[in-house]
């Protein structure tokens, strides 16, 4: 029998409820019959990196080194991007490799490079990038043979194309997430028969690209269909599996932009010079535009080869200046705060200085007082030092201050707008803590959806449940889910010194992860 985790990058139930309640999608209702599960929270900040890592790690960030896709480093005043060699753990596969068992992992966010293991790897989501508009041919697999027989058997993409993004939410775009969507599950299902791992995790990441800019609209309801039809494939398998399905966060309505570094702005904690984003602007010339006429005369991929990656950077967002480009306005002898979106806080004053932490009372304060101007809505649930928020060795690199958003708030970096608040921005569909779990199949109870956990508890969960141990550095637990009389509820849980978190990994990564997150909307 093979475990296997399904992984639906934004899912929450409520985004799915109605569609659940009238039949629409009656093979994740049948898990639902046969399973256990409900709300997994996720870490701060509720994004697909760190999450995906927490999830197959058990650890909170602090234990990673890795709290978001990039960092700001005021130090240098640079902005610093992520890839899969950043993350300072070994992960659920690595344990299972240890005790003989092997395991595939196929679409998973922040594993680009891919690293080896006993089985294979394939990384996706949005990180495994050539360039900005060029989606990875080679070296997203190892070991080579899979990825030859990816490419050779199933014509396999890495990303959709035509690219999703903020202006190009058409027809094409959408049927395109949905081949991508087939795609990824005939890869999971040809890649089950042929190397017949021990443990499967499949990730399906482009649909939370579709609930960003559409919300619960119609692509949204045709993808969870798509997705709900293949999960069926497996149920229907000839062999009886373990399942896993859940989700990194969840979604919710967007219903007030925060500008939190137009807020620091206005409050005087970030001060900006004018340069050659805003005259670029001024003159219209935006991202948004130069992508659309580039897809209009079919120019995406020559321009992406001809125009040096630091000339395409420089164009700015209809918003404004957004993700490396806000270092590049800053002006740094009158700025003591800079944020990322999403709400992570640097300040740009020493720890030894006084100033510090008299700083870092104040803003606190202030945020956990914000109020929308018009509607009297909280905008920030709570504010956090970072150091405190996470636990671990690695706590102390975290951001200065971490925001945990209001409710139906998403929080950008953009720099640009004349308030710091709005009704509508990029995203239709934010980001929020609360997500899915749902465990089915011979070893787990059948009690609906009335559960509550942490994304960290599920590797440990899974490890026990596969007869592994459980290291003892993770920050889950094992989760009480499992059928009486079966295995797992009868053996008591292991533990095991934790493994080294270095792997060899294939040559690549790079700075290309952030051009396709922001064409995404990531680093909006």
């Amino acid at each position: 029998m093979t475990t296997i985790t399904i992984g639906l990058d934004g899912a929450n139930w409520d985004l799915i409820g109605d569609w659940l309640e009238g039949g629409e999608l009656p093979n994740l209702q049948r898990l639902i019959d046969d399973g256990v599960g409900g709300v997994s929270e996720s870490c701060l900040p509720p994004l697909t990196v760190p999450n995906w890592k927490c999830y197959a790690t058990g650890k909170n960030p602090g234990k990673l080194d890795v709290f978001r896709f990039d960092r700001i480093d005021t130090a240098n005043r640079d902005h610093v991007f992520h890839d899969a060699t950043d993350f300072k753990s070994a992960e659920l596969w690595d344990y299972l490799n240890d005790e003989g068992m092997r395991a595939g992992v196929i679409n998973k966010p922040s594993t680009y490079p891919p690293k080896e293991i006993d089985g294979f790897v394939v990384a996706g989501g949005p990180d495994a990038s050539e360039g900005t508009y060029r989606s990875l041919d080679h070296g997203f697999a190892t070991p080579p043979d899979v990825e030859e027989f990816l490419r050779e058997e199933l014509d396999y993409r890495v990303h959709p194309s035509p690219m999703i993004s903020p202006t190009e939410t058409g027809e094409a775009e959408v049927e395109a997430v949905l081949e991508l969507v087939d795609l990824r599950f005939e890869a999971a299902r040809r890649l089950l028969e042929r190397e017949d791992p021990d443990f499967l995790h499949l990730t399906v990441f482009y649909s939370m690209a579709l609930q960003h800019y559409f919300w619960d609209d119609e692509p949204v309801r045709r993808a969870w269909q798509r997705i709900d039809e293949h999960i069926g494939e497996f149920l229907d398998d000839d062999e009886e599996h373990d399942v896993l399905v859940m989700s990194d966060h969840g979604t919710c309505e967007v219903e007030t932009v925060f500008y939190v570094n137009a807020w620091l702005a206005e409050r005087g904690y970030l001060r900006i010079d004018a340069g050659v984003d805003s005259a670029l602007q001024s003159l219209g010339v935006t991202r948004e535009r130069a992508l659309a006429i580039a897809k209009k005369f079919g120019m995406v991929e020559t321009l992406s080869e001809v125009v040096p990656e630091r000339v395409q950077r420089m164009v700015p967002w209809e918003e404004g200046v957004k993700r490396d480009r806000v270092l590049s306005v800053v002006d740094w002898d009158g700025t003591t705060a800079v944020a990322s979106n999403q709400g992570p806080i640097y300040l740009n004053v020493p720890e030894d200085d006084p100033r510090y932490e008299e700083l870092r009372d104040e803003l606190i304060e202030e945020l956990e007082g914000l109020r929308h101007p018009e509607t009297g809505q909280r905008i920030v649930r709570s504010v956090e030092r970072g150091e405190e928020h996470y636990g671990g060795e690695y706590a102390h690199n975290a951001p200065d201050l971490i925001l945990d958003q209001g409710e139906n708030v998403h929080t950008s970096d953009a720099i640009g707008p004349d308030l710091w608040y709005a009704s509508e921005g990029v995203w239709r569909g934010g980001n929020m803590p609360e997500g899915i779990f749902l465990f089915s199949g011979p070893s787990f109870r059948s009690d609906g959806l009335g559960e509550r956990a942490r994304i960290v508890d599920l590797a440990p969960t899974l490890l026990h449940a596969m007869g592994a141990s459980v290291p003892t550095d993770v920050d889950g637990t094992v989760l009480d889910v499992f059928a009486p009389g079966s295995e797992p509820a009868e053996r008591g849980v292991s533990t095991r010194p934790p493994l080294d978190a270095d792997r060899e990994a294939v040559e690549g990564g790079g700075d290309d992860v952030e051009e396709r997150l922001a064409d995404l909307g990531y680093l909006e």
